[in-house]
């Protein structure tokens, strides 16, 4: 085993670049869940201008259906930029994938309502939905590829954690709108013009994460392996056919985030209102709270991680899932309101701890030939099968069976699971990246 110190003899980047580096793999982060969260905040209000005049319960299935689709749509997007970012660079991936986002940004702030032009209406939003899906399917996992990359041995917790921390910023500033519209602006404003500005709120962050991406340096781990002649021709068949056992440790590694990072963002602001008589703007004041903790807490955590190894943080973030899953509901609905805050807020703790470590993690698991495809099929299959789907899966299981705690009986049983298989998990965090 290589001692992490080692690392620390070579030369690092100087301070300057170390800092365009970091800020340049991140930007993107936090403009592209910015803009394809603020879409779940906003979900009643998109349901009653999409589908009825009335966000009824079926309605509002309909809305969390079309932002299910849009993570079906993040292993097309995964396949596209992993492909892109193993054969062409991470570099030009990354770029490329913030481009595409600026299509459905502006689209979702002007597009007609049902009123306006009938079932084209949402017919257009489920199409923008599947774009922002497809670009933002390259878009987390290539950062941290990238950061791991540029990252000296002992750092890459750390750098690691720094995406998925600008990510939750991202998912901060559309709650912070989001409670912000709620707090101090009518219904109707909200309804007509409200959450298209919301949308297009996104476009100042997109002008300088372009900008900052434009001029990123290339990753050096990529131009050895290019120099080498060691990149795949074919990356999705590489990574498929000689990566299947680390792919589907990938899988298992990002399953439970996954599903937690949504339960507590895009579905429990409107279970706090529908299931505990929450104000809409308390509810959104806890998320936003909760989240705020997720974007401090990772940073912690994955420089912890560059010291202990990932392997006994995973294992924990996973048993304190099982343990808080049922919890995390019950004490919203059962009891005064201080319970609810808590239930919230310890589970924001268990979401950090998992998010401090597995993009370090998820990294280095995959050899640079196969690590941007490897790492952002994982990633986007889990969103997309567990992750995005958790709003609706969640408000159609309490729809049919009347239990409110039914959501957490299935993350539950999601965790019991992931946690036996994830268990065996190899450490990776004190050895340098893996190469081909």
């Amino acid at each position: 085993m290589v001692n992490p110190k080692q690392s620390t003899s070579e030369p690092d980047p100087d301070a300057p670049s170390r800092a365009r580096v970091i800020i340049s793999g991140v930007i993107g982060n936090l403009f592209e869940w910015y803009d394809f969260i603020i879409y779940g905040f906003f979900a009643p209000v998109i349901a009653s201008q999409f589908f009825e005049p009335e966000a009824s319960s079926g309605d509002l299935l309909k809305v969390f259906a079309v932002f299910a689709v849009g993570y079906f749509a993040r292993p097309v997007g995964a396949v596209i930029f992993g492909s892109i970012g193993d054969r062409l660079g991470r570099k030009r991936a990354l770029l490329l994938s913030l481009l595409v986002m600026a299509i459905p940004t502006i689209g979702m702030a002007v597009l007609p309502t049902r009123e306006t032009i009938g079932i084209l209406s949402p017919i257009l939003l489920i199409l923008l939905r599947v774009l922002q899906g497809i670009s933002i399917g390259g878009e987390f996992t290539g950062a941290t590829a990238y950061l791991s990359e540029h990252s000296a041995d002992d750092r890459r917790g750390l750098a690691g954690s720094l995406t998925v921390s600008f990510a939750m910023l991202g998912i901060l500033l559309g709650s912070l709108v989001y409670t912000m519209m709620e707090w101090f602006c009518t219904t109707e404003f909200i309804q007509i013009w409200g959450w298209r500005l919301a949308f297009l709120g996104g476009l100042g962050i997109l002008i300088i994460a372009g900008w900052l991406r434009w001029t990123m340096p290339v990753s050096p781990h990529f131009q050895k392996a290019k120099s080498d002649g060691k990149l795949a021709t074919h990356p999705v068949r590489n990574c498929l056919r000689n990566q299947f056992g680390p792919l589907m440790r990938g899988i298992l590694l990002i399953s439970l985030p996954a599903m937690l990072c949504y339960a507590l963002t895009v579905y429990m602001s409107d279970y706090l209102h529908k299931q505990a008589s929450f104000p809409r703007s308390t509810a959104g004041l806890m998320v936003t709270i909760a989240i705020a903790m997720a974007v401090v807490i990772p940073v912690l955590v994955g420089a912890l991680s560059d010291r202990i190894g990932r392997r006994p943080i995973i294992r924990l973030g996973f048993v304190l899932s099982i343990i808080w899953s049922v919890p995390l509901f019950a004490l919203a609905v059962h009891g005064p309101p201080i319970l609810a805050w808590i239930g919230v807020l310890v589970g924001a703790l268990v979401l950090s701890l998992m998010q401090g470590v597995y993009p370090a993690a998820l990294a280095e698991l995959f050899p640079t030939s196969a690590r941007y495809t490897g790492t952002s099929i994982a990633y986007n299959v889990c969103f997309a099968l567990l992750g995005g789907t958790f709003p609706l899966v969640g408000t159609w299981l309490v729809d049919l069976t009347s239990d409110p705690l039914t959501p957490g009986y299935y993350l539950g049983a999601v965790a019991i699971l992931a946690t036996i298989l994830i268990w065996r998990i190899p450490e990776t965090g004190l050895t340098p990246l893996r190469e081909d």
